[in-house]
């Protein structure tokens, strides 16, 4: 599905990304890494929203690394931002018919989002756990066929955390699609993805089902080797 070959992204004298390779099926990855070490980097090339200065990006077998945002979005590959993007002027609702005017398809993903009941009120009557869970609804109604989701789990509480980890979960067996998670606590990952890739300074440390990267992890931190607050579960 998605294909990243020796991608690298300077930002003035702060290499981003370093000699990126990545494959990427119909699988629910997580990718967690310490602040800098280049994950929403890679999201954004992945997106669309940073070009790569060198590599290749194929998805679906296309070479996209030059195509917009918007080619990207009408491919199937839909984000989440670590900051929501929501416009809160709008209702609830008015934000899904934004991106369609499918009345089905706005009512499939609100009430999949379990927002149904408050499509008319403003999203600053949401909580943070709901706002997510309206970010992933306007992705719905674009049909991904690969979601990528940055820190979803970033301030929530315990019981807020599990049922958006449950609603990703779902989402991921029903539509069959590629979820890619970026997320600092690899705790929230271990009960969700299958794979783990680990970063740091623009490299990938490693790349490992989830059972083999726990223990990785674990090593990573009692040696000092990694960001100590990266993916402490």
């Amino acid at each position: 599905m998605l294909e990243l070959r020796s991608v690298s992204k300077r930002f003035g004298g702060i290499v981003a990304l370093d000699n990126i390779s990545l494959k990427i099926d119909r699988e629910l990855v997580g990718i967690i890494g310490p602040n800098g070490s280049g994950k929403t980097t890679l999201f954004n090339t992945i997106t669309g929203h940073v070009k790569p200065d060198r590599g290749s990006i194929l998805f679906m077998g296309s070479d996209i690394a030059r195509a917009s945002i918007e080619d990207r979005v009408r491919m199937g590959i839909l984000r989440t931002f670590q900051q929501p993007k929501i416009f809160w002027s709008l209702s609830i609702e008015e934000n899904i018919e934004g991106v369609t005017r499918d009345r089905s398809i706005v009512e499939y993903a609100l009430k999949r989002t379990g927002l149904w009941e408050k499509r008319q009120r403003s999203p600053r009557s949401l909580t943070l756990g709901e706002i997510r869970r309206l970010e992933i609804a306007r992705c719905l109604a674009l049909k991904p066929k690969l979601l990528l989701l940055d820190e979803p789990f970033a301030g929530l509480i315990s019981s807020a955390a599990a049922e958006l980890g449950e609603l990703i979960s779902d989402i991921y067996r029903e539509l069959g699609i590629g979820v890619i998670i970026i997320e600092h606590k690899i705790s929230h990952l271990s009960r969700l993805a299958k794979r783990i890739v680990a970063m740091n300074a623009g490299k990938i440390v490693f790349d490992a089902p989830v059972e083999e990267a726990m223990g990785m992890v674990r090593k990573l931190l009692l040696g000092g080797g990694y960001g100590e607050g990266a993916s402490r579960g």
